[in-house]
């Protein structure tokens, strides 16, 4: 915009014509170009504001989600927490019924071992006294056969009943 100082003066007093002219015209160039600026200016504001606006409701619909995703992430770590204690309680129930059975698996072979043994003591001593009544036996046969060897060869005179009660009474 002209200054007073660009103004020259005219014959009469004042300034010049042309020159206020010219100013004018200046000014008024220079207002609509403030004016287009101006306007420039407020669209540029007006398009950050719609940005602005569009930015916070992106950032609270992200919000949103981190929200239920933190409240998702939540529950999904409960429900871990949750299988985990039931998991490891089953586990302890299996350990549990798995000793309790070796237990009584143990118990029983302690018992059938036990009933094995004293069923191979009785055999064992089935097994001495038919030993014993076998060297009986052999030594009865043996006394039986020395006192034929020593009997005199002749007829039998005796029925073979009296024959068996006489080696009885012999004994």
């Amino acid at each position: 915009m002209a200054t007073p100082h660009d103004l020259r003066r005219a014959w009469l007093g004042g300034y010049r014509r042309s020159d206020v002219a010219t100013a004018l015209a200046r000014g008024d160039i220079d207002r609509e170009r403030l004016q287009l600026e101006l306007d420039a200016v407020t669209q540029r504001a007006n398009a950050m504001q719609v940005e602005i606006r569009e930015l916070h409701a992106r950032i609270d619909a992200l919000r949103q989600s981190e929200t239920s995703l933190t409240r998702s992430l939540d529950e999904m770590r409960q429900r871990r927490e949750q299988m985990d204690r039931e998991s490891r309680h089953r586990a302890q129930e299996l350990v549990l019924e798995a000793e309790e059975r070796a237990a009584m698996l143990k118990t029983e072979g302690l018992r059938q071992v036990g009933q094995l043994q004293g069923q191979v003591e009785q055999l064992l001593g089935m097994r001495a006294g038919l030993t014993q009544a076998m060297q009986r036996l052999s030594e009865d046969l043996a006394a039986a056969m020395a006192r034929l060897a020593a009997a005199p060869a002749t007829a039998i005179d005796y029925k073979a009943e009296d024959q068996l009660s006489r080696w009885d009474t012999q004994r």
